[in-house]
């Protein structure tokens, strides 16, 4: 794998940063109670670790991992494979929780560290034996040995792994506790050349036991099974069903030698080292010498072995992530659908409701003021004012004794009816908009996480949203008022060129209006019946104006209620509520989402085919 920052991504790096992006996608969502073979963290992890493995910049050692449940013996066997006691055993369950290297190398009393050495477990301390600490769980151990030569002692042994070569001590994978180092056992896994795996009598048939068996399938690296604490007579029947076993799960380990060590209680010693290195007959030792000289398996075979674990593995790994890609669409189509909704509920409660729409009217009275006689137009005014003092005064102290009356939204009602149609339409459809984020947040559904998500998003921030869209409608009604005076302009320069009709107009508004007038003054002042007859006299008024004005009044009435209709969808819909709407997937808890996008994973995956084409 290229290291140079400058140069362009391999194939091979798009692929382990894409791993890497998974990993922590669902690293933030784990799955509890998943198979080892079956769980997106456990297989991203090996994944990830044979990719940056598959190619190694320096030569190394082979690389031989020991592995397998509790109490079968794996450090025991590590020391067998040696030909000396290297790895500390224990009758303990759970003792060794770290991976522990050691190095069969004719220079051992060397002390510089190799460059393969740095490159290995990314992210950990790398120390010796006795250095690890069990609270400190990332780190590993690899001690530098001297090949030892058949000799007098029981611990010197002639090896029985093809030196030079490093033997993994790993921890076991079957434990309650064994996810919490379970990296070590998979990097150990990704690095190995050859995969020894221990079983007893007692675990041989353990579920966790097939679970690995099938998570290491795809690498296809050669495998040798050992059967440990074996008796006399039970070494068969065992046999016979793991050969069932392993031809069961298909040819892709190929023949698997099945060597038993036998278990000699009488040469037992003190740690059981001993008593292994003792019983290890030499017709077993040199079938189990014969096994573990199998060639490792050559550059381009790993990289196979890693394309078919990548191929196996990539439609579960993608599966939240194209849940989450078609959630977010169908989010994006709930935005659409609320914006279409929105204008329909605008339309039906304002624009073609025969009481509520009111820019008609505005524009008729903003023309009435113009059509005001010159000269005692002012007067006039006053008059109407004063007449129309005590309906204004009324209807100022009832919402003042009722301040709560208009609601949460009270000042944007205070604009008109259309502002409170619009506020009102808002929190209504955004009432109903989280209801159906509610409905699919069903769990167990791939995307339940993210809609789960969304529905928070946007309980949070409804508030700020019906503000900022408060904000809008102001705007909004300014721009309405300004162009409903427009429009009462417009239809008095029209009426300009018919001078004969705008006097007939200005006459007929001014008799109305003076006729009112002295109807209150005949009856000696103005009496409480003029609350309701003073204002009814001037809507009149207003009434045969507009009859008046003819076919341009309708006109301009149909062009007011198109330009707040493009107005609304253009500068409300489109411009406000959408993008507030599509920006909360930007806004998101990082735990909540993969935070991949399609254009991501289309590259991935065409870098996947790329590379298995490359190394079939």
């Amino acid at each position: 794998m290229s290291t140079n920052p400058t140069a362009a991504p391999t194939g091979e790096t798009k692929l382990a940063t894409f791993l890497g992006r998974l990993l922590a996608a669902h690293t933030a969502r784990p799955a509890e109670g998943r198979p080892l073979s079956n769980d997106p963290t456990i297989t991203l992890r090996l994944a990830e670790a044979a990719l940056r493995y598959a190619d190694s910049p320096v030569p190394r050692p082979r690389q031989f991992a020991v592995l397998g449940p509790t109490q079968t013996g794996k450090s025991t066997l590590v020391n067998v494979l040696l030909g000396q006691g290297a790895a500390a055993v224990s009758p303990l369950a759970g003792f060794t929780i770290h991976a522990q290297g050691f190095w069969l190398d004719g220079e051992h009393d060397r002390n510089d560290t190799p460059a393969w050495i740095t490159a290995l477990f990314p992210g950990y301390t790398h120390g010796l034996p006795n250095t690890l600490t069990r609270t400190d769980l990332a780190a590993f151990s690899l001690a530098r040995l001297p090949i030892v030569a058949d000799g007098d002692t029981l611990f010197a042994r002639t090896p029985l792994v093809p030196t030079p070569a490093v033997v993994w001590d790993t921890p076991d994978f079957d434990s309650l506790a064994a996810r919490d180092y379970v990296r070590g056992v998979l990097e150990t896994v990704a690095l190995a050349d050859h995969l020894v795996l221990v079983v007893s009598k007692e675990k041989y048939a353990d579920l966790t036991v097939w679970q690995m068996l099938e998570l290491l399938a795809p690498l296809g690296r050669p495998l040798t099974f050992i059967l440990n604490k074996l008796s006399a007579d039970g070494e068969g029947p065992i046999r016979a069903a793991l050969e069932r076993r392993l031809a069961d799960r298909g040819t892709v380990w190929g023949v698997v030698p099945i060597i038993a060590l036998p278990y000699e209680p009488g040469l037992a010693g003190g740690d059981g080292t001993t008593s292994h290195l003792m019983i290890a007959h030499e017709s077993t030792r040199t079938t189990l010498r014969t096994a573990l000289a199998r060639a490792a398996p050559l550059p381009h075979l790993r990289r196979s072995g890693v394309a078919r674990l990548l191929r196996t593995h990539w439609d579960t790994w993608l599966a939240p992530v194209r849940a989450e890609h078609e959630a977010l669409g169908a989010w994006q189509d709930l935005v659409t659908a609320f914006a279409s909704d929105f204008l329909r509920a605008y339309e039906r409660d304002y624009l073609n409701h025969p009481e509520r729409y009111d820019a008609f009217r505005r524009a008729t009275v903003e023309l009435l003021a113009l059509l005001e006689l010159p000269r005692i137009g002012g007067l006039m005014l006053r008059m109407r004012q004063a007449v129309t003092w005590p309906a204004r005064q009324a209807y100022a102290w009832l919402r003042t004794s009722r301040p709560t009356a208009a609601g949460p939204h009270g000042a944007v009602h205070s604009l008109g009816a259309e502002a409170g149609v619009l506020i009102d339409t808002l929190d209504t459809l955004l009432l109903r908009l989280q209801r159906e984020l509610l409905l699919r947040c069903q769990p167990g559904e791939p995307a339940s996480a993210i809609w789960r998500a969304l529905e928070r998003t946007l309980e949070n921030a409804r508030g700020a949203l019906l503000a900022q869209f408060s904000v809008a409608i102001r705007t909004h009604h300014e721009h309405v008022q300004a162009e409903v005076r427009a429009a009462a302009g417009r239809l008095f320069t029209e009426l300009q060129k018919h001078p004969a009709r705008l006097a007939a107009l200005r006459t007929g508004r001014a008799a109305v209006d003076l006729g009112a007038l002295l109807l209150a003054v005949k009856t000696g002042g103005l009496t409480p019946l003029d609350l309701i007859w003073a204002p009814a006299t001037f809507a009149l008024s207003s009434f045969l104006v507009e009859g008046s004005a003819g076919l341009q009044m309708q006109q301009e009435a149909r062009a007011i209620r198109r330009r707040q209709r493009v107005a609304v969808e253009n500068t409300l819909v489109a411009g406000v509520l959408v993008p507030l709407l599509a920006d909360l997937t930007n806004q998101l808890a990082p735990e909540a989402c993969c935070g991949i996008n399609p254009d991501e994973v289309t590259a991935a995956t065409t870098a996947l085919a790329e590379w298995e084409e490359t190394h079939a």
